[in-house]
């Protein structure tokens, strides 16, 4: 095997990119980000935030363990990317993100001053 052969062996194939279904929901305290990746893991997922643009990309990474074939799938493997604007009352200092079943979910909170709040009447 020459040196070309052997370096092409060892890539990890590439996959398509494709843009992730995104849903964008408000509630009174904050917004619930849903995006659909599945196939993807955890440690396949990058989401960065800078200034109010968040962005979500993915490495998926699945090989089949070696010396094993994949003969069937039930999904196509992609690599997702995808960026959106937060609104400007989204506290990005408060996100959080966990992924389970192939949906990633972000939560973050709206800026304290839009929280709602009671305000106490004293009396004179």
């Amino acid at each position: 095997m020459n040196k070309e052969t052997t370096e092409k062996k060892n890539l990890r194939p590439q996959h398509p990119t494709a843009t992730p279904s995104v849903f964008v929901n408000e509630g009174r305290e904050g917004y619930e980000i849903t995006f659909e990746i599945p196939g993807v893991g955890k440690e396949d997922v990058s989401l960065n935030i800078e200034n109010r643009t968040l962005t979500l990309t993915t490495d998926n990474a699945y090989t089949p363990p070696e010396g094993l074939t994949c003969v069937s799938r039930e999904f196509a493997a992609y690599n997702y990317a995808v960026s959106l604007d937060l609104p400007e009352h989204a506290d990005t200092a408060t996100i959080k993100a966990t992924v389970a079943n192939g949906v990633l979910t972000a939560k973050l909170c709206k800026k304290a001053e839009l929280q709602p709040r009671r305000i106490e009447v004293a009396a004179e």
